[in-house]
C-alpha cells in the first residue's frame, strides 16, 4: 500500500514539477552569443580629433604669431640703418628736414605699424585655424589658399634676407625667421590633408 502524498490536497490534485511521472518544463537552449546591441548611427558621434589636425592648428597659430609679432621685431633690429637713411634723405630733399631724434623715432615706429598691418590678414588665419580644429572643411580650403600666398610671401622674404636686399634687418635673423615661417606653413598645409584629418573632417561634416 502506497503512502499518502504529503502535498496532496483534499480539494484538488496538485502536480509538482519534480513529481515522478511528470515531464519537466523545457529549458531554453543557451546559444553562447550575446544579445544583439541596438544599431547606432555612426554619424551621431564624431571620432576623436586626430593629432595631425591638432598639429595643423598650432602650425597656423605659430605662423600668425611669427608674422604679427616676430617679423616686426626682426625689422626693429635694423632700426639704426633705417634712421640713418631717413635722416639723410630728409636733409637732401625736405625744406624742413627732420632732426636725428625724429628720424630714430620714425624708424622705431615703422615696424610697429607693419605689425598692425600684418595683423589684419593674420585674423583670417586664426579664425580659419579654429574652424579647422572644429572640423569645418571650408576652413581647410581657405587655409590652403592663404597658405599658398604665405609660402610665396615667405619665399620672397627668404631670398631678400639671403641676398642682403633688406638692409634694415639683420640678414641672419631674417633668414632664420623665413625658414621657420616656411616650415610652419608647409607643415600646416600637409598635416591638414593627411588621411586622419580627412577622416575626421568627413565624419564631422556628415553629422
Amino acid at each position: 500500500m502506497s503512502e499518502p502524498d504529503p502535498f496532496a490536497s483534499p480539494f484538488h490534485q496538485v502536480d509538482l514539477p519534480g513529481r515522478p511521472g511528470r515531464p519537466r518544463p523545457p529549458v531554453p537552449a543557451f546559444t553562447g552569443y550575446p544579445l544583439p546591441m541596438p544599431e547606432v548611427d555612426s554619424r551621431t558621434f564624431a571620432p576623436p580629433r586626430p593629432a595631425a589636425l591638432t598639429a595643423a592648428f598650432w602650425c597656423w597659430i605659430v605662423g600668425a604669431v611669427l608674422v604679427v609679432l616676430v617679423l616686426p621685431a626682426v625689422f626693429y633690429t635694423g632700426g639704426n640703418a633705417l634712421a640713418d637713411e631717413l635722416y639723410a634723405e630728409s636733409q637732401q630733399t625736405d625744406q624742413d628736414p627732420m632732426s636725428r631724434q625724429s628720424a630714430e623715432y620714425a624708424a622705431r615706429l615703422t615696424p610697429v605699424l607693419f605689425g598692425f598691418g600684418f595683423a589684419v590678414p593674420a585674423v583670417l588665419f586664426v579664425i580659419a585655424a579654429f574652424k579647422l580644429r572644429g572640423g569645418q572643411n571650408w576652413a581647410r580650403v581657405l587655409l590652403a589658399v592663404l597658405g599658398g600666398m604665405a609660402i610665396l610671401f615667405g619665399s620672397l622674404l627668404f631670398l631678400s634676407f639671403v641676398t642682403g636686399s633688406v638692409p634694415y634687418a639683420n640678414w641672419l635673423i631674417g633668414t632664420i625667421w623665413s625658414l621657420v615661417f616656411l616650415a610652419s606653413v608647409i607643415l600646416g598645409v600637409v598635416a591638414m590633408f593627411l588621411p586622419p584629418s580627412n577622416t575626421y573632417l568627413r565624419s564631422v561634416n556628415l553629422r
